[in-house]
Protein backbone atom coordinates (compact mmCIF):
# COMPACT_ATOMS: atom_id res chain seq x y z
CA UNK A 1 0.00 0.00 0.00
CA UNK A 2 1.65 3.06 -1.61
CA UNK A 3 2.37 6.37 0.82
CA UNK A 4 0.03 8.11 -1.31
CA UNK A 5 -2.63 6.20 -0.79
CA UNK A 6 -2.14 5.90 3.06
CA UNK A 7 -2.49 9.33 3.14
CA UNK A 8 -5.63 10.25 1.10
CA UNK A 9 -7.54 7.28 3.04
CA UNK A 10 -5.78 9.01 6.24
CA UNK A 11 -6.91 12.56 5.14
CA UNK A 12 -10.68 11.14 4.10
CA UNK A 13 -11.03 9.28 7.79
CA UNK A 14 -9.46 11.78 9.73
CA UNK A 15 -11.66 14.77 8.17
CA UNK A 16 -15.01 12.55 9.24
CA UNK A 17 -15.23 14.08 12.66
CA UNK A 18 -17.77 14.09 15.58
CA UNK A 19 -19.50 16.52 17.79
CA UNK A 20 -18.68 16.79 21.47
CA UNK A 21 -20.94 14.61 23.81
CA UNK A 22 -22.24 18.41 25.95
CA UNK A 23 -23.46 19.04 22.60
CA UNK A 24 -26.35 16.09 22.12
CA UNK A 25 -29.76 17.75 21.65
CA UNK A 26 -32.76 16.28 23.81
CA UNK A 27 -33.88 12.94 22.15
CA UNK A 28 -37.48 13.00 23.97
CA UNK A 29 -39.30 10.50 21.22
CA UNK A 30 -36.81 8.21 20.72
CA UNK A 31 -37.74 4.59 21.55
CA UNK A 32 -34.32 3.27 20.87
CA UNK A 33 -30.79 4.05 21.90
CA UNK A 34 -28.83 6.04 18.84
CA UNK A 35 -24.88 4.85 18.31
CA UNK A 36 -22.80 7.40 20.26
CA UNK A 37 -20.24 7.65 17.09
CA UNK A 38 -20.24 6.01 13.55
CA UNK A 39 -18.79 2.93 12.93
CA UNK A 40 -16.10 3.79 10.11
CA UNK A 41 -14.32 6.59 11.66
CA UNK A 42 -12.98 7.68 15.26
CA UNK A 43 -14.23 10.82 17.88
CA UNK A 44 -12.39 13.97 17.12
CA UNK A 45 -14.98 16.62 18.93
CA UNK A 46 -15.37 18.67 16.18
CA UNK A 47 -18.48 20.72 15.85
CA UNK A 48 -19.72 20.00 12.45
CA UNK A 49 -20.35 23.26 10.18
CA UNK A 50 -21.64 21.84 7.05
CA UNK A 51 -23.93 24.99 5.95
CA UNK A 52 -22.65 26.00 2.47
CA UNK A 53 -20.66 22.81 2.31
CA UNK A 54 -20.75 23.07 -1.85
CA UNK A 55 -17.91 25.92 -1.46
CA UNK A 56 -15.41 23.75 0.21
CA UNK A 57 -15.65 22.35 -3.59
CA UNK A 58 -13.26 25.45 -4.43
CA UNK A 59 -15.67 25.98 -7.59
CA UNK A 60 -17.04 29.65 -7.95
CA UNK A 61 -19.20 28.20 -10.86
CA UNK A 62 -20.83 25.92 -8.83
CA UNK A 63 -20.93 28.10 -5.91
CA UNK A 64 -23.13 30.70 -8.31
CA UNK A 65 -25.10 28.27 -9.81
CA UNK A 66 -26.59 26.80 -6.27
CA UNK A 67 -27.07 30.05 -4.88
CA UNK A 68 -28.95 30.89 -8.26
CA UNK A 69 -30.92 27.75 -7.90
CA UNK A 70 -32.04 28.51 -4.18
CA UNK A 71 -33.01 31.72 -5.55
CA UNK A 72 -35.27 30.97 -8.33
CA UNK A 73 -36.42 27.49 -7.90
CA UNK A 74 -39.62 26.52 -8.19
CA UNK A 75 -39.83 24.50 -5.40
CA UNK A 76 -37.80 26.41 -3.18
CA UNK A 77 -40.78 29.55 -3.84
CA UNK A 78 -43.31 27.05 -3.24
CA UNK A 79 -42.34 25.72 0.12
CA UNK A 80 -41.73 29.46 1.62
CA UNK A 81 -44.97 30.55 0.28
CA UNK A 82 -46.39 27.39 2.51
CA UNK A 83 -44.65 29.16 5.38
CA UNK A 84 -46.64 32.14 5.00
CA UNK A 85 -49.49 30.33 4.38
CA UNK A 86 -49.29 28.64 7.67
CA UNK A 87 -47.85 32.14 9.38
CA UNK A 88 -51.19 33.54 7.72
CA UNK A 89 -53.20 30.28 9.68
CA UNK A 90 -51.81 31.47 12.85
CA UNK A 91 -53.02 34.81 12.71
CA UNK A 92 -56.31 33.83 11.94
CA UNK A 93 -55.93 31.45 14.78
CA UNK A 94 -55.56 33.99 16.99
CA UNK A 95 -58.24 36.17 15.69
CA UNK A 96 -60.85 33.80 18.01
CA UNK A 97 -59.05 35.35 21.25
CA UNK A 98 -61.51 38.34 20.03
CA UNK A 99 -64.98 39.25 19.90
CA UNK A 100 -66.61 39.64 16.72
CA UNK A 101 -68.52 42.78 16.04
CA UNK A 102 -71.08 42.68 13.19
CA UNK A 103 -73.26 45.93 12.35
CA UNK A 104 -76.39 45.47 10.67
CA UNK A 105 -79.19 47.94 9.18
CA UNK A 106 -82.32 46.56 8.11
CA UNK A 107 -86.44 47.13 7.00
CA UNK A 108 -88.96 45.09 8.26
CA UNK A 109 -92.35 44.63 6.77
CA UNK A 110 -94.75 42.11 7.71
CA UNK A 111 -98.55 41.72 8.51
CA UNK A 112 -99.59 40.24 11.43
CA UNK A 113 -102.81 37.55 11.60
CA UNK A 114 -106.14 38.93 12.87
CA UNK A 115 -107.58 35.61 13.95
CA UNK A 116 -104.59 34.39 15.96
CA UNK A 117 -104.70 34.03 19.79
CA UNK A 118 -108.69 34.00 19.80
CA UNK A 119 -108.78 37.16 18.55
CA UNK A 120 -111.82 38.10 15.59
CA UNK A 121 -111.02 40.90 12.97
CA UNK A 122 -108.62 42.10 10.42
CA UNK A 123 -105.19 41.87 9.94
CA UNK A 124 -102.40 44.41 11.08
CA UNK A 125 -99.81 45.76 8.75
CA UNK A 126 -96.44 46.40 10.59
CA UNK A 127 -93.26 47.91 9.24
CA UNK A 128 -90.08 49.35 11.00
CA UNK A 129 -86.17 50.59 11.05
CA UNK A 130 -83.59 48.65 12.88
CA UNK A 131 -79.79 49.71 13.32
CA UNK A 132 -78.22 47.17 15.42
CA UNK A 133 -74.63 46.02 16.57
CA UNK A 134 -73.65 42.28 17.69
CA UNK A 135 -71.35 41.01 19.33
CA UNK A 136 -69.94 36.98 19.50
CA UNK A 137 -67.20 36.22 21.89
CA UNK A 138 -66.46 32.85 22.96
CA UNK A 139 -63.79 33.04 26.10
CA UNK A 140 -61.13 31.08 26.12
CA UNK A 141 -61.12 29.84 29.61
CA UNK A 142 -60.81 26.13 29.08
CA UNK A 143 -57.76 26.67 26.49
CA UNK A 144 -58.85 25.28 23.49
CA UNK A 145 -58.13 28.27 21.24
CA UNK A 146 -54.81 28.11 22.65
CA UNK A 147 -54.49 24.47 21.32
CA UNK A 148 -55.36 25.64 18.23
CA UNK A 149 -53.23 28.54 18.33
CA UNK A 150 -50.46 25.87 19.09
CA UNK A 151 -51.46 23.51 16.59
CA UNK A 152 -51.01 26.02 13.56
CA UNK A 153 -47.47 27.37 15.33
CA UNK A 154 -46.15 23.61 15.03
CA UNK A 155 -47.59 24.08 11.19
CA UNK A 156 -45.04 26.73 10.76
CA UNK A 157 -41.87 24.95 12.04
CA UNK A 158 -43.27 21.88 9.63
CA UNK A 159 -43.33 24.16 7.00
CA UNK A 160 -40.40 25.71 7.74
CA UNK A 161 -38.27 22.46 8.10
CA UNK A 162 -39.67 21.18 4.61
CA UNK A 163 -38.31 24.22 2.69
CA UNK A 164 -35.05 23.19 4.66
CA UNK A 165 -35.24 20.11 3.27
CA UNK A 166 -36.20 21.62 -0.13
CA UNK A 167 -33.33 23.54 -0.08
CA UNK A 168 -30.90 20.68 1.00
CA UNK A 169 -32.19 18.34 -1.65
CA UNK A 170 -31.83 20.87 -4.36
CA UNK A 171 -28.26 21.70 -3.41
CA UNK A 172 -27.12 18.34 -3.61
CA UNK A 173 -29.19 17.40 -7.06
CA UNK A 174 -27.59 20.91 -8.58
CA UNK A 175 -23.70 19.73 -7.24
CA UNK A 176 -24.63 16.16 -8.44
CA UNK A 177 -25.88 17.02 -12.02
CA UNK A 178 -22.85 19.73 -12.10
CA UNK A 179 -20.39 16.80 -11.52
CA UNK A 180 -22.24 14.50 -13.75
CA UNK A 181 -21.61 17.40 -16.56
CA UNK A 182 -17.92 17.73 -15.48
CA UNK A 183 -17.61 13.92 -16.31
CA UNK A 184 -18.95 14.06 -19.19
CA UNK A 185 -16.58 16.72 -20.17
CA UNK A 186 -13.55 14.84 -19.36
CA UNK A 187 -14.76 11.53 -20.72
CA UNK A 188 -15.04 13.65 -23.77
CA UNK A 189 -11.88 15.17 -23.66
CA UNK A 190 -10.09 11.84 -23.48
CA UNK A 191 -11.71 10.24 -26.40
CA UNK A 192 -10.68 12.95 -28.63
CA UNK A 193 -7.07 12.86 -27.15
CA UNK A 194 -7.24 8.78 -27.75
CA UNK A 195 -8.63 8.98 -31.52
CA UNK A 196 -5.91 11.64 -32.08
CA UNK A 197 -3.20 8.58 -30.64
CA UNK A 198 -5.72 6.13 -32.59
CA UNK A 199 -5.27 8.04 -35.48
CA UNK A 200 -1.51 8.07 -35.36
CA UNK A 201 -1.36 4.01 -34.72
CA UNK A 202 -3.95 4.14 -38.08
CA UNK A 203 -1.80 5.80 -40.08
CA UNK A 204 1.23 3.83 -39.33
CA UNK A 205 -0.86 0.26 -39.97
CA UNK A 206 -1.26 1.77 -43.20
CA UNK A 207 2.43 3.05 -44.18
CA UNK A 208 3.17 -0.46 -43.06
CA UNK A 209 0.56 -2.03 -45.22
CA UNK A 210 1.68 0.15 -47.95
CA UNK A 211 5.29 -1.08 -47.61
CA UNK A 212 3.76 -4.68 -47.30
CA UNK A 213 4.72 -5.15 -43.94
CA UNK A 214 1.28 -6.00 -42.58
CA UNK A 215 -1.19 -7.37 -43.89
CA UNK A 216 -4.67 -5.43 -44.38
CA UNK A 217 -6.18 -7.11 -41.28
CA UNK A 218 -4.08 -4.46 -39.29
CA UNK A 219 -5.42 -1.52 -41.14
CA UNK A 220 -9.28 -2.78 -40.51
CA UNK A 221 -8.48 -3.03 -37.07
CA UNK A 222 -6.80 0.15 -36.42
CA UNK A 223 -10.00 1.79 -38.71
CA UNK A 224 -12.10 -0.47 -36.09
CA UNK A 225 -10.61 1.19 -32.62
CA UNK A 226 -10.54 4.57 -34.42
CA UNK A 227 -13.77 4.44 -35.48
CA UNK A 228 -15.34 3.47 -32.24
CA UNK A 229 -13.78 6.27 -30.26
CA UNK A 230 -14.93 8.70 -33.28
CA UNK A 231 -18.46 7.09 -32.70
CA UNK A 232 -18.79 7.71 -29.04
CA UNK A 233 -18.00 11.59 -29.20
CA UNK A 234 -21.52 12.60 -30.43
CA UNK A 235 -23.18 10.99 -27.90
CA UNK A 236 -20.93 12.48 -25.24
CA UNK A 237 -21.69 16.14 -26.83
CA UNK A 238 -25.34 14.98 -26.93
CA UNK A 239 -25.33 13.82 -22.74
CA UNK A 240 -23.57 17.20 -22.03
CA UNK A 241 -26.25 19.16 -24.05
CA UNK A 242 -28.94 16.98 -21.38
CA UNK A 243 -26.70 17.70 -18.11
CA UNK A 244 -26.66 21.71 -19.32
CA UNK A 245 -30.85 21.36 -20.04
CA UNK A 246 -31.30 19.31 -16.98
CA UNK A 247 -29.11 22.32 -14.54
CA UNK A 248 -31.41 24.75 -16.69
CA UNK A 249 -34.82 23.07 -15.28
CA UNK A 250 -33.27 23.28 -11.45
CA UNK A 251 -32.36 26.80 -11.86
CA UNK A 252 -35.28 27.61 -13.71
CA UNK A 253 -33.84 29.44 -16.67
CA UNK A 254 -33.02 28.48 -20.18
CA UNK A 255 -30.43 26.25 -21.73
CA UNK A 256 -29.43 29.14 -24.25
CA UNK A 257 -28.46 31.15 -21.32
CA UNK A 258 -26.25 28.20 -19.38
CA UNK A 259 -24.82 26.74 -22.16
CA UNK A 260 -22.12 29.47 -23.08
CA UNK A 261 -21.23 29.52 -19.51
CA UNK A 262 -21.05 25.49 -18.39
CA UNK A 263 -20.42 24.54 -22.53
CA UNK A 264 -16.49 25.46 -21.82
CA UNK A 265 -14.89 22.45 -20.54
CA UNK A 266 -13.56 22.17 -16.55
CA UNK A 267 -11.92 19.90 -14.46
CA UNK A 268 -14.28 18.23 -11.87
CA UNK A 269 -13.45 19.35 -8.55
CA UNK A 270 -11.34 17.86 -6.04
CA UNK A 271 -12.84 14.62 -4.88
CA UNK A 272 -11.00 14.48 -1.01
CA UNK A 273 -12.35 17.10 1.20
CA UNK A 274 -12.85 17.50 4.92
CA UNK A 275 -16.02 16.30 6.17
CA UNK A 276 -17.66 17.29 9.61
CA UNK A 277 -20.04 14.82 10.45
CA UNK A 278 -20.67 15.49 13.87
CA UNK A 279 -22.39 12.13 16.06
CA UNK A 280 -25.26 10.48 15.19
CA UNK A 281 -27.18 12.15 17.59
CA UNK A 282 -26.03 15.35 16.15
CA UNK A 283 -28.00 14.73 13.44
CA UNK A 284 -31.60 15.26 15.56
CA UNK A 285 -30.80 18.99 14.67
CA UNK A 286 -28.51 18.61 11.14
CA UNK A 287 -31.55 16.83 9.24
CA UNK A 288 -34.54 18.98 8.04
CA UNK A 289 -36.71 15.92 7.29
CA UNK A 290 -35.36 14.32 11.21
CA UNK A 291 -37.08 18.18 12.59
CA UNK A 292 -39.66 18.01 10.38
CA UNK A 293 -40.95 14.46 12.01
CA UNK A 294 -40.13 16.44 15.37
CA UNK A 295 -42.64 19.05 14.46
CA UNK A 296 -45.06 17.24 13.42
CA UNK A 297 -45.62 15.39 16.60
CA UNK A 298 -46.05 19.11 18.16
CA UNK A 299 -49.00 19.14 15.46
CA UNK A 300 -50.59 15.77 16.23
CA UNK A 301 -49.99 16.47 20.07
CA UNK A 302 -51.74 20.18 19.61
CA UNK A 303 -54.57 18.17 17.50
CA UNK A 304 -55.10 15.56 20.16
CA UNK A 305 -55.29 18.42 23.01
CA UNK A 306 -58.12 20.18 20.90
CA UNK A 307 -59.89 16.72 20.72
CA UNK A 308 -59.56 16.60 24.69
CA UNK A 309 -61.36 20.57 24.90
CA UNK A 310 -63.87 19.39 23.36
CA UNK A 311 -65.56 17.33 26.12
CA UNK A 312 -65.03 20.55 28.44
CA UNK A 313 -67.92 23.45 28.28
CA UNK A 314 -67.90 26.37 26.43
CA UNK A 315 -68.67 29.88 27.63
CA UNK A 316 -69.52 32.55 25.42
CA UNK A 317 -71.21 35.81 25.23
CA UNK A 318 -73.62 37.71 23.30
CA UNK A 319 -74.54 41.15 22.99
CA UNK A 320 -76.37 42.85 20.63
CA UNK A 321 -77.34 46.49 21.12
CA UNK A 322 -79.43 48.84 18.46
CA UNK A 323 -82.81 50.89 17.58
CA UNK A 324 -85.93 50.46 16.21
CA UNK A 325 -88.47 52.48 14.89
CA UNK A 326 -91.16 52.38 13.05
CA UNK A 327 -89.90 55.37 11.01
CA UNK A 328 -86.09 56.11 10.00
CA UNK A 329 -85.82 59.16 11.20
CA UNK A 330 -86.94 57.76 15.49
CA UNK A 331 -84.03 55.60 15.50
CA UNK A 332 -82.04 57.86 17.50
CA UNK A 333 -84.59 58.38 20.18
CA UNK A 334 -84.30 57.34 23.82
CA UNK A 335 -87.22 55.14 23.53
CA UNK A 336 -85.92 53.27 20.60
CA UNK A 337 -83.01 51.70 21.93
CA UNK A 338 -83.10 48.02 22.66
CA UNK A 339 -80.13 45.73 23.74
CA UNK A 340 -79.86 42.02 25.06
CA UNK A 341 -76.82 39.96 26.76
CA UNK A 342 -76.83 36.59 26.96
CA UNK A 343 -73.73 34.78 28.39
CA UNK A 344 -73.91 31.26 27.27
CA UNK A 345 -72.02 27.77 29.15
CA UNK A 346 -72.74 25.49 26.85
CA UNK A 347 -71.58 21.76 27.37
CA UNK A 348 -72.35 18.49 25.07
CA UNK A 349 -73.48 15.76 27.50
CA UNK A 350 -74.29 13.09 24.58
CA UNK A 351 -73.12 13.32 20.82
CA UNK A 352 -72.84 9.62 20.26
CA UNK A 353 -69.41 9.08 21.27
CA UNK A 354 -68.37 11.03 18.39
CA UNK A 355 -66.29 12.78 20.80
CA UNK A 356 -64.63 9.61 22.57
CA UNK A 357 -63.82 8.54 18.87
CA UNK A 358 -62.43 11.95 17.74
CA UNK A 359 -60.18 11.53 20.48
CA UNK A 360 -59.08 7.99 19.98
CA UNK A 361 -58.05 9.35 16.25
CA UNK A 362 -56.15 11.93 17.47
CA UNK A 363 -53.76 9.73 19.94
CA UNK A 364 -53.41 7.01 16.90
CA UNK A 365 -52.34 9.67 14.70
CA UNK A 366 -50.09 10.77 17.51
CA UNK A 367 -48.64 7.92 18.15
CA UNK A 368 -48.27 7.28 14.36
CA UNK A 369 -45.93 10.94 14.06
CA UNK A 370 -43.68 8.99 17.17
CA UNK A 371 -43.14 6.06 15.16
CA UNK A 372 -42.09 8.26 11.96
CA UNK A 373 -39.87 10.60 13.80
CA UNK A 374 -38.09 7.17 15.11
CA UNK A 375 -38.13 5.35 11.61
CA UNK A 376 -36.75 8.86 10.04
CA UNK A 377 -34.07 9.04 12.34
CA UNK A 378 -32.94 5.15 11.77
CA UNK A 379 -32.99 6.15 8.19
CA UNK A 380 -31.31 8.87 8.50
CA UNK A 381 -28.76 7.20 10.42
CA UNK A 382 -28.42 4.91 7.98
CA UNK A 383 -27.98 7.23 4.94
CA UNK A 384 -24.68 8.56 6.54
CA UNK A 385 -23.23 5.23 6.96
CA UNK A 386 -23.91 4.18 3.54
CA UNK A 387 -22.28 7.33 2.12
CA UNK A 388 -19.44 7.19 4.69
CA UNK A 389 -18.93 3.85 3.41
CA UNK A 390 -19.54 4.30 -0.82
CA UNK A 391 -17.44 7.49 0.00
CA UNK A 392 -14.33 5.57 1.41
CA UNK A 393 -14.79 2.42 -1.10
CA UNK A 394 -14.57 4.86 -3.94
CA UNK A 395 -11.21 6.19 -2.41
CA UNK A 396 -10.07 2.92 -2.13
CA UNK A 397 -11.23 1.74 -6.03
CA UNK A 398 -9.89 5.50 -7.12
CA UNK A 399 -6.06 4.33 -5.91
CA UNK A 400 -6.27 1.19 -7.85
CA UNK A 401 -7.47 2.47 -10.56
CA UNK A 402 -4.47 5.16 -10.85
CA UNK A 403 -2.22 2.12 -11.08
CA UNK A 404 -3.85 0.14 -13.63
CA UNK A 405 -4.04 3.88 -15.99
CA UNK A 406 -0.29 3.95 -15.55
CA UNK A 407 0.40 0.14 -16.37
CA UNK A 408 -1.87 0.47 -19.46
CA UNK A 409 -0.46 4.46 -20.22
CA UNK A 410 2.91 2.17 -20.50
CA UNK A 411 1.67 -1.06 -22.24
CA UNK A 412 0.25 1.14 -24.46
CA UNK A 413 3.36 3.19 -25.43
CA UNK A 414 5.43 -0.33 -25.27
CA UNK A 415 3.12 -1.88 -27.66
CA UNK A 416 2.73 0.61 -30.32
CA UNK A 417 6.36 1.22 -30.48
CA UNK A 418 7.30 -2.55 -30.67
CA UNK A 419 4.14 -2.39 -33.68
CA UNK A 420 6.46 0.18 -35.17
CA UNK A 421 9.64 -1.34 -35.15
CA UNK A 422 8.01 -4.95 -36.06
CA UNK A 423 8.26 -6.52 -32.69
CA UNK A 424 4.92 -7.47 -32.17
CA UNK A 425 1.61 -7.72 -33.96
CA UNK A 426 -1.14 -5.13 -34.41
CA UNK A 427 -3.93 -6.59 -31.95
CA UNK A 428 -1.32 -5.74 -28.68
CA UNK A 429 -1.67 -2.43 -30.06
CA UNK A 430 -5.30 -2.62 -30.45
CA UNK A 431 -5.79 -4.28 -27.22
CA UNK A 432 -3.56 -2.21 -25.53
CA UNK A 433 -5.53 1.50 -26.83
CA UNK A 434 -8.47 -0.42 -26.18
CA UNK A 435 -7.81 -0.89 -22.66
CA UNK A 436 -6.11 2.62 -21.66
CA UNK A 437 -9.53 4.35 -22.73
CA UNK A 438 -11.44 2.19 -21.22
CA UNK A 439 -9.37 2.29 -18.11
CA UNK A 440 -8.89 6.31 -18.29
CA UNK A 441 -12.98 6.29 -18.67
CA UNK A 442 -13.48 4.10 -15.34
CA UNK A 443 -11.03 6.52 -13.31
CA UNK A 444 -12.55 9.47 -14.44
CA UNK A 445 -16.16 7.83 -13.84
CA UNK A 446 -14.65 6.42 -10.49
CA UNK A 447 -13.53 9.99 -9.95
CA UNK A 448 -17.35 11.47 -10.33
CA UNK A 449 -18.96 8.50 -8.23
CA UNK A 450 -16.37 9.50 -5.64
CA UNK A 451 -17.89 13.37 -5.40
CA UNK A 452 -21.53 11.86 -6.18
CA UNK A 453 -20.76 10.09 -2.74
CA UNK A 454 -19.17 13.06 -0.78
CA UNK A 455 -22.20 15.34 -2.02
CA UNK A 456 -24.33 12.40 -0.79
CA UNK A 457 -22.90 12.35 2.57
CA UNK A 458 -23.46 16.22 2.99
CA UNK A 459 -27.04 15.74 1.67
CA UNK A 460 -27.51 12.67 4.56
CA UNK A 461 -25.59 14.92 7.26
CA UNK A 462 -27.99 17.84 6.38
CA UNK A 463 -26.16 20.19 4.88
CA UNK A 464 -27.08 23.67 4.60
CA UNK A 465 -29.05 23.67 7.60
CA UNK A 466 -29.39 26.95 9.51
CA UNK A 467 -31.09 26.71 13.23
CA UNK A 468 -34.34 27.96 12.76
CA UNK A 469 -35.99 30.75 15.15
CA UNK A 470 -38.75 30.36 16.90
CA UNK A 471 -42.41 31.11 15.19
CA UNK A 472 -43.83 33.94 17.53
Amino acid sequence: MSSKFLSSLTLATVVLASIAAEDKPEMRYLENDIPERWTLIEDINTYPDNSAWWERFGDPLLDSLIERGLENNYDVIMAGRRIEMTRAAVGKARAAYYPQINNQVAYTRGRRSGLQEGRTGNGENYGYFSLNTLMSWEIDIFGKISAQVKEQKANVRVSRAERDGVETSLAAEIASTYVSLRVMQAELSVAREHSLRQDTALKIAVSRFDAGLASMMDVEQARQVYYSTIASIPLLESNIYTGINALSVLLCTTVDELRPTLEVARPMPDYIQAVQTGTPAGLLRQRPDIRQAEEQIGVYAAQLGIARKDWLPTLSLSASAGSEARNAGDLLKRGAITYTIAPTLSWTVFDGLERKYATQSAHEALRNAVDNYNLTVLTAIQEVDNAMSDYLAELHYIESLKKLVEASAGYDQRALSNYKNGLSPYINVADAQMSYLENMNTLIVAKGKALSALIELYKALGGGYLEPQDVQ
